[in-house]
C-alpha cells in the first residue's frame, strides 16, 4: 500500500511537468507502466539537453527531429515543440530568406551547395516525423514559405508526396503534389512524384496531370528565367514516359490537354518574341500524334504555327513515329555511330547503360583510351548490370559482377539488394557469405566522388564530407540480416560503430552517415548489446540519435503494453500537463 501511495504521489509531483498525450492506467501494473513512462520521457529531455551543447545549429536540429521522433507517443505537445525549433533552425540568415522569399514564381533555382543540401536533408527529415499529424505539417508548409518562398514550399510538398506514395497513401500524395504544383508549377520535383504515383495508379496520374496542365495557365514560362525549358522538359516526361521506367502511356484525356498546351502555349510565345518558333519546332512537333489521334480539330492551328516553324530550306516532314518511338531510332542511330566511331562519346555510353543495352555499352567502354573515365564508366556498367540482374533474381551472375566492384558506392547500391533476395528466399547460408564479402570489399573499396560529367559543377557532387558509404553500406548489411541471423546483424552493428568512429565525415551539417534505424530493428533483438554499442559512439550527435532510436523502440513497446493492460472501458486517465524540469 506504501508503494502505491508513493507511486501516486512521484505522479501527482511530475503531472505538472508533462504535456502530451494521456496515459491511461488500471490495475496492480498502472504505476509500474506510469513510472517506466515518465523515466523514458525524462531520457528523452538528458538527451535534448545534451543536443543543446552540439556546435552546429543543423546537427542540433536533427537531433531534436530524431529526440521528437521518439518522444511522440509519450508527449505529443513537446515532440511537436521540438520539431518546430528543428525547421526553423535550418534557416539560412534574414538576408538570405529575404532573397529566396522575394523570387518569383518561376525563378531559377540555383545549383545546390553542400550547406543547401544539408539544410534541404534536415527539413526532409523534421516533415517526414511531423507527418503523423496533418495540422502540424499545414503550419510548418506555411512557415516555410513565409520565410524561404515559393521554391521551399514547392520542394517540401514535393518531398512529402513522394514519402505518401512510398507509403501506399495515394489521397495525401495527391494532395501534396497539388500544393507542389500550386507553389511553383514550373520546378520539376512535383512532376516526378507525379510519375511515381502513375508507377501505382495511372488514373489518378492522369488526372494530376490534367490539373498541373491547367496550373501552367496561369503561370505560363518565360525565357528569362529559364522556366521555359524546364516546364517542356517534365511536360514531355510526363506525357511520353521513358521506356526504362515501365510506365503506362497516359489516356486520352492527357493527351488532348497536352496538344492544346502546347499549341496556345508556343502560340503565345511567338507572339512575345516573334521568330521563335523556329527554335521550338521540336517542342511543336511533339504534339502532332497525340493531335491527330485525340484532338484532331486543332490541325488547322497545329499546321499554322508549324508553317512558321520552320526555319528556311529545313526539314518540313512530320512525324510518323510517336515521340518514345522516335526517341528510341534517334538512341539506336546514336548507339551505332558510336560503336563505328573510333571515339565513342560519353553519353553514348551513357544512353545504353541507362537502356540496359550492357553488352553494347562495354564494346564503347573498350574503345576509350585507359585513363579515370574508362574506369569509371566501366564500374557503372558492373553496377548497373548487378542490379538488374539481381532484380531478376539471376543472384549468381550477379554476385559475379559485384566481386568486381571497387567504389564503395557501387558496392551500397548492390550487396544490399543481393542479400535482401537471399533473405526473402530464407538461404540463410549464401546471405552470410555475401554479407561477409561485401564487407570485406567494403574495407578496401574507393570512397572517391565520382568524376563528374561535362558541364556540370563539381560542387554539386557529394563528396566524402557529406557521405561515408563504407558507413552506410555496413548498417545496411545489418539491416538486411537482421531478421534471419541476430548474431552476424549485431557483429556488423558493432562494425559498423567502428567505422563511424573512424570516420572522416562531417556530422556538423546534420548527416550521421549511418541508416541510423538499425538501432532501433535490432534492440528488439537484444537490447544490451545495442544500447553498449550506441554509448561507443564517439560522435556526439550519431550517440544522441543512435540512442532515440532506442527510446523510440522501447516508448512503441509500452504504448503495446499500456492497450494490453488498460481495458478501454475501464480506464483511469492521468494527463500530463507542462515538460519536466
Amino acid at each position: 500500500m506504501r508503494r502505491i501511495v508513493l507511486v501516486a504521489f512521484l505522479i501527482a509531483l511530475l503531472t505538472p511537468a508533462l504535456n502530451g498525450q494521456s496515459i491511461k492506467i488500471k490495475g496492480d501494473n498502472h504505476d509500474d507502466l506510469a513510472l517506466k513512462k515518465l523515466n523514458l520521457l525524462s531520457d528523452l529531455q538528458v538527451l535534448e539537453t545534451e543536443s543543446t551543447k552540439l556546435d552546429k545549429v543543423l546537427a542540433r536540429a536533427l537531433a531534436k527531429a530524431e529526440i521528437a521522433d521518439a518522444a511522440w507517443v509519450l508527449d505529443q505537445l513537446w515532440a511537436k515543440k521540438l520539431l518546430r525549433e528543428a525547421y526553423e533552425s535550418t534557416f539560412p540568415e534574414e538576408e538570405e530568406q529575404n532573397k529566396l522569399r522575394n523570387e518569383p514564381v518561376g525563378a531559377a533555382p540555383k545549383f545546390p551547395t553542400d550547406i543547401d543540401r544539408a539544410r534541404s536533408e534536415v527539413r526532409n527529415r523534421v516533415f517526414s516525423v511531423a507527418s503523423r499529424d496533418k495540422d502540424l505539417i499545414d503550419e510548418l508548409t506555411k512557415l516555410g514559405a513565409e520565410k524561404l518562398g515559393h521554391y521551399e514550399e514547392h520542394l517540401r510538398n514535393a518531398s512529402l508526396a513522394t514519402k505518401a506514395i512510398e507509403a501506399g497513401d495515394k489521397e495525401a500524395a495527391s494532395r501534396y503534389i497539388l500544393r507542389s504544383i500550386e507553389a511553383d508549377p514550373t520546378q520539376i520535383s512535383a512532376g516526378r512524384a507525379i510519375l511515381d504515383l502513375a508507377a501505382k495508379d495511372r488514373a489518378t496520374a492522369d488526372a494530376l496531370i490534367i490539373q498541373y496542365i491547367e496550373r501552367l495557365r496561369t503561370a505560363p514560362p518565360s525565357f528569362e528565367n529559364q522556366s521555359l525549358g524546364r516546364t517542356y522538359l517534365i511536360l514531355n516526361e510526363l506525357v511520353f514516359p521513358n521506356p526504362n521506367r515501365n510506365l503506362m502511356s497516359p489516356g486520352p484525356a492527357v493527351m488532348r490537354a497536352y496538344a492544346a498546351y502546347v499549341i496556345e502555349s508556343l502560340r503565345k510565345l511567338e507572339q512575345l518574341r516573334p521568330g521563335f518558333l523556329t527554335r521550338a519546332r521540336g517542342i511543336l512537333l511533339t504534339a502532332w500524334l497525340p493531335l491527330r489521334k485525340y484532338e484532331p480539330e486543332l490541325t488547322e492551328a497545329f499546321l499554322a504555327l508549324e508553317r512558321l516553324s520552320r526555319s528556311p530550306g529545313g526539314d518540313a516532314t512530320l512525324p510518323k513515329l510517336s515521340d518514345g518511338e522516335a526517341s528510341k531510332e534517334r538512341y539506336e542511330r546514336r548507339l551505332r555511330d558510336a560503336l563505328d566511331s573510333d571515339q565513342p562519346d560519353e553519353l553514348a555510353i551513357n544512353f545504353a547503360i541507362t537502356r540496359g543495352d550492357f553488352d553494347k555499352a562495354r564494346r564503347l567502354i573498350e574503345k576509350l583510351s585507359d585513363g579515370p573515365q574508362k574506369t569509371q564508366l566501366r564500374e557503372m556498367a558492373n553496377t548497373q548490370e548487378a542490379v538488374s540482374l539481381a532484380k531478376k533474381g539471376n543472384l549468381v551472375e550477379a554476385e559475379r559482377l559485384a566481386e568486381q566492384l571497387n567504389k564503395a558506392t557501387s558496392i551500397l547500391q548492390v550487396y544490399p539488394l543481393i542479400i535482401n533476395k537471399y533473405v526473402a528466399s530464407k538461404d540463410q547460408p549464401s546471405a552470410t557469405l555475401i554479407v561477409y564479402r561485401a564487407i570485406n570489399q567494403l574495407k578496401q573499396a574507393n570512397s572517391e566522388a565520382a568524376i563528374p560529367p561535362a558541364g556540370i559543377p563539381s560542387s554539386v557532387m557529394v563528396t566524402s564530407r557529406e557521405l561515408d558509404p563504407v558507413l552506410v553500406s555496413l548498417s545496411k548489411l545489418a539491416k538486411a540480416v537482421i531478421s534471419m541471423d541476430e548474431p552476424l546483424a549485431l557483429e556488423i552493428l558493432d562494425e559498423t560503430v567502428r567505422s563511424a568512429n573512424a570516420s572522416k565525415m562531417n556530422t556538423g551539417l546534420g548527416r550521421t552517415g549511418i541508416d541510423i534505424d538499425v538501432f532501433r530493428k535490432l534492440t528488439s533483438k537484444n537490447e544490451i548489446r545495442v544500447r553498449q554499442a550506441a554509448e561507443s559512439l564517439k560522435d556526439p550527435l550519431r550517440r544522441i540519435v543512435a540512442l532515440a532510436e532506442i527510446y523510440q523502440w522501447e516508448a512503441e513497446e509500452l504504448e503495446k503494453i499500456a492497450s494490453r493492460v488498460i481495458p478501454p472501458d475501464k480506464e483511469a486517465t492521468i494527463k500530463p500537463g507542462r515538460k519536466m524540469p
